[in-house]
This record gives structure tokens, sequence and C-alpha cells, in this order.
């Protein structure tokens, strides 16, 4: 292991989406208040003036690291969406299986949902405003057309996202629980995360379907 060399720590050795990966992640386990700008620095090992200098204070990072996990989400679906073709209940399949799968290897970003979902406030605004309720209201719009198509059957699309988020999400998003129920460190490898998001898809899919 290299030793680390003596000195001031490094201005710029880190890129602003691994920076925000870290920042995202410190925000997910330890809650808004619970977070230390100069603690997410000392363990980055960089001068804990980078951060502000970068991102200005505690609640431009908090915005700022939001951002970041919510684009690459948003980027990482539309990758997914273009391989799966054009049948909307087949897409609509895929998404869901690759939201779970994306939320399990970065599991962050619902965490700081969990964090901020609990009482109503400007973040949790923030998250609904700019973010959730684009998304419930699309697929809202979505789901409707499927029903009265007859290929679902007519379902909340609020219960479609927590059963996603709160439901199987959970098992990513809060290990001390998931551990107690059984699964350790081994779910997160990418089969068995994979094996997981489909079992979750499957049961969603199997009440979705009309009989």
């Amino acid at each position: 292991m290299a030793s680390r060399t003596r000195g001031r720590p490094t201005q710029c050795a880190i890129s602003d989406d691994d920076l925000l990966e870290a920042v995202l992640q410190s925000f997910g386990e330890n809650g808004y208040d619970g977070t230390s700008v100069r603690e997410i620095a000392r363990r980055l090992e960089v001068s804990h003036n980078l951060i502000p200098q970068r991102f200005g204070s505690k609640e431009d990072l908090w915005y700022a690291a939001v951002d970041h996990g919510f684009g690459r989400l948003a980027n990482d679906l539309t990758r997914e969406a273009q391989t799966l073709g054009s049948d909307e209940l087949l897409i609509l399949r895929g998404l869901i299986r690759s939201f779970i799968e994306i939320n399990a290897q970065h599991p962050s970003l619902l965490q700081v949902i969990n964090q901020e979902a609990s009482q109503p406030g400007p973040r949790l605004d923030y998250l609904f405003d700019t973010y959730i309720r684009p998304v419930r209201d699309f697929g809202q719009a979505w789901l409707t057309r499927l029903a009265a198509e007859g290929r679902i059957r007519p379902v909340s699309v609020s219960l479609l996202y927590f059963l996603m988020t709160h439901g199987a999400g959970g098992m990513f998003a809060l290990p001390a629980l998931t551990k107690r129920l059984g699964k350790g460190r081994a779910h997160t490898s990418a089969l068995s995360v994979q094996d997981e998001a489909q079992s979750a898809v499957n049961v969603f899919f199997d009440g979705l379907l009309p009989r």
C-alpha cells in the first residue's frame, strides 16, 4: 500500500463527480444535520477549503449532490430505455428492473430521500418539485394509458413508486435492517442484485397484469 505524501492535502486530486458521490453518500448515511463538510474533506484527504471553494455552502453542496445523483440515475435509465424496443409494457418492465439495479449499486440517493421525507421542509420540497412529481405525472399518464388498453390493471403510480423505492429499494437503502433480515454484503454482488431486481419486477407485474 502506497504511503500518503506528507504535507498539505491536495486541492485538485478528485473530480467533481467523485467528490459529489462521496458527499451524497455522507448525506444519505448521516442526514443533513449529521454531515460534516470538514469530515468529508478529511476522509477524502483533500483540503477542507476545497469543497466550499467548488460548491459553496453546505446547503449548496446538498443541492449539488442531489442533482448529481438524479442526473446519473436519469442518464442510466435513458441509456437502458434505448435498448428496450417500442412496446410500452416491456419498456416499463425493463425500466423498473433497471431502476432497482441502479439504486442497488448507488443506494445513497434513496437514503437521502428517506432522510428528508420524514417531515416537511425546503429540501423535501426541492426533491419532490424538481424530480419526484415530474416522474409521478409522467408515470401516471403511462399507467393510465396501459390500463385503458387493457394491458395492466388500474394502479396508482404512488403505490408503484413506494413499492420500487421503499419496497425493493429498501433492501439496499437500509443495510442494517437488511442484515438483520438475513441478507449480508453478498446480496450486493452484480448477479444477486440482478436476481433481486428481477424477482421484484416479477412480483410487481404478476399483480399488474390482468387475469
